[in-house]
């Protein structure tokens, strides 16, 4: 009889009442001890991470779901009503891959059209942006801007022809309210509030890059991309003592791209000073217009495709395509402003057949989120695509259910996760460095506005465990939000071990 045998047997004998009450006490245990989440109370875990953070009165939001099984594991003042700053993109990544769907493309188009070329704009953020085409040496940007036209060009140069009436540029597929009335009128010359069109270009700015001139105004340097009809006024100086730190600016009245450059500059900028520019589609038709001037092929004006006119029809000469997965990746990633907003207005247009408008999308995108959650959430209010707006409110039970509804092991889920930054890129290129998250991986969303610290998304376990999906909004910070971004990832890491 071999060991295998025995050992059978001797399971078949009786085993006394109080074995058999021990055995069960060790098994449920072991048992609780290896169920996830079970060790210990997280809510009270949670709670005293909270508690011990330097919130500067800030006042803090958690909930956090086991998608597993959808159950609530932590709610802390989850019904509350909050600002989600950069959060907000969560929700218009979301909607868009519910909405275009993972595999939509945006198809910018050149068309001729008689004696005329039409740039038919359909809201792609992509074309310009240094950042996609690699750009690390600044000096070279105008260069790398001319390459990315050459198809542009050459397709132009394949018609033989060497001179066009009109460029005309249709960006109908937008509206030209550029700017959405509830971000801060202060700030709408910076980069994070670019102006939003049907056809954008290099994010939808201009880069400077001044230089002190010994006794003189400073150097604006080769801004970019190159625009010579632009009017730039330099009231600047070139002051490079200690006492005089720089101070460069560039105003610019509202509807208007006639800039004055002001302040002191007492170094070289080696990186841009980023400006918004004003009616992004003229821009970029006319920097096509001037590049193929260079080539030899003139037109005498470029202007805009009426409101009321028909569709734009011709022959195609060219056809940039991009997937969806880049401007999530860059509205999320990178958590820039120009990307989500594309995205909401792209909604809108897809939804209503009207060209695109921010009222629609958040519509849109708040219509999305009640088809997936099955019906109107309590305090949730969209008023823009990427969360600048102070308008925008939401609370993290209804951020995580929204997170939790999309399956990662489905096209729409997995895009979602991708376009998510992790520890050392993007967004979290800073986070999690004194943070030991084991064998899980987070993938999150951070967002800041002043008095606003939040950060939302997905721990991912090596393990094959389902993902714990979480979001943590703190609001009214007086002060750094240093304490409020520690509290994060403490709850992180935590979860992290589960």
């Amino acid at each position: 009889m071999g060991t295998h045998d025995v050992e059978d047997n001797a399971l078949l004998r009786p085993v006394p009442i109080i074995d058999i009450v021990y055995l069960h006490r060790i098994t449920l245990f072991f048992i609780l001890t290896l169920s996830p989440l079970a060790y210990g109370d997280l809510r009270g875990e949670v709670q005293a991470i909270i508690h011990q953070a330097d919130l500067n009165k800030g006042n803090a939001s958690v909930t956090i779901i086991d998608t597993a099984t959808g159950e609530i594991l932590v709610d802390i003042h989850g019904n509350r009503s909050m600002i989600p700053a950069s959060n907000q993109k969560l929700y218009t990544s979301g909607a868009a891959l519910h909405v275009l769907g993972p595999k939509f493309t945006f198809k910018t188009q050149l068309i001729q059209s008689g004696e005329d070329l039409i740039i038919v704009g359909d809201g792609d953020p992509t074309l310009g942006d240094s950042e996609l085409l690699g750009i690390t040496d600044w000096s070279t940007e105008r260069e790398v801007l001319q390459r990315e036209l050459k198809p542009w060009v050459d397709a132009v140069i394949k018609t033989g022809k060497r001179s066009f009436e009109t460029i005309y540029v249709d960006d109908r597929i937008f509206d030209q309210n550029f700017v959405h009335p509830s971000w801060p009128a202060d700030q709408i010359n910076n980069w994070y509030c670019a102006q939003v069109a049907g056809i954008n270009y290099h994010l939808n700015v201009i880069h400077f890059y001044p230089a002190p001139i010994q006794e003189s105004r400073a150097s604006l340097g080769r801004y970019a991309p190159s625009l010579p009809w632009l009017t730039i006024g330099n009231r600047t100086s070139s002051k490079t003592a200690k006492s005089n730190p720089s101070s460069f600016w560039v105003s610019r009245p509202p509807n208007s791209n006639v800039m004055t450059a002001r302040g002191n500059v007492n170094a070289t900028h080696t990186t841009p000073v980023k400006v918004a520019l004003h009616d992004p589609s003229l821009i970029f038709g006319k920097t096509l217009a001037n590049e193929l001037q260079q080539h030899g092929i003139t037109s005498n004006e470029v202007k805009r495709v009426p409101n009321n006119a028909d569709r734009s029809t011709g022959q195609l000469l060219y056809q940039r395509i991009t997937p969806i997965e880049q401007a999530l990746a860059r509205s999320n990633r990178d958590s820039h402003n120009l990307y989500a907003e594309a995205l909401l207005k792209r909604l809108a247009a897809s939804a209503t057949q009207r060209p695109g408008t921010f009222d629609e999308g958040a519509t849109v995108i708040g219509t999305a989120i009640s088809q997936r959650l099955g019906g109107r959430q309590q305090h949730l209010s969209i008023a823009d695509g990427s969360g600048m707006s102070r308008e925008n409110r939401t609370t993290t039970q209804t951020l995580t259910k929204w997170l939790s509804s999309f399956r990662l092991d489905e096209p729409s889920g997995q895009s979602l996760l991708d376009s998510l930054a992790v520890p050392g890129e993007g967004t979290l290129d800073n986070r999690f460095k004194k943070v030991d998250l084991g064998n899980a991986t987070v993938h999150a969303k951070s967002g800041y506005l002043r008095g606003v610290c939040s950060l939302s998304g997905y721990v991912i376990f090596e393990s094959g465990r389902k993902p714990i999906v979480f979001s943590i909004i703190v609001n009214d910070i007086k002060g750094t939000v240093k304490g409020a971004k520690k509290m994060q990832e403490r709850i992180v890491e935590l979860l992290s071990r589960s």
